[in-house]
């Protein structure tokens, strides 16, 4: 009788642990991602659009961001400094000149240590759906 309660004791903590290694994900201190900028559509404000631009790095390092005009004509630009640094730029038209077929916006970020650039360019679509839904009452 103590035998099969102590192997069933055994078992039961050999498939928890295995259960249990199993399901957790490794995770490394310090990784780093490919893309040390990410560019992201975050809303509207006053029917504005806002994008949130997030800095990617663990160590203080210094970044040029410009925005630019489909002309290459300089908007705004700043030199930002720090680590996993976020910031929320509003670009200052409306819903009509956003949808333009030659609206073009440009977001350059530098990095000043490696001097390599990442280009993000804004453009809207518009899609137009239709949904038919047929439930039983």
């Amino acid at each position: 009788m103590k035998q099969t309660i102590k192997s069933t004791k055994m078992i039961t903590m050999g498939l928890f642990a295995l259960c249990t290694m199993g399901l957790t994900n490794a995770t490394f201190a310090g990784t780093k991602t490919d893309n040390p900028a990410e560019l992201k559509f975050i809303g509207k404000v006053k029917n504005h659009p806002v994008f949130q631009l997030s800095l990617n790095n663990n160590t203080d390092e210094v970044y040029y961001v410009n925005i630019k005009d489909a002309n290459y004509n300089v908007l705004y630009s700043e030199k930002i400094k720090g680590a996993n640094l976020s910031r929320q730029y509003q670009l200052d038209i409306d819903e009509s000149e956003l949808s333009a077929p030659d609206f073009g916006v440009r977001i350059e970020v530098t990095s000043a240590k490696t001097h390599k650039k990442q280009v993000y360019k804004i453009s809207a679509q518009t899609n137009v759906t239709e949904d038919i839904i047929v439930a039983k009452l």
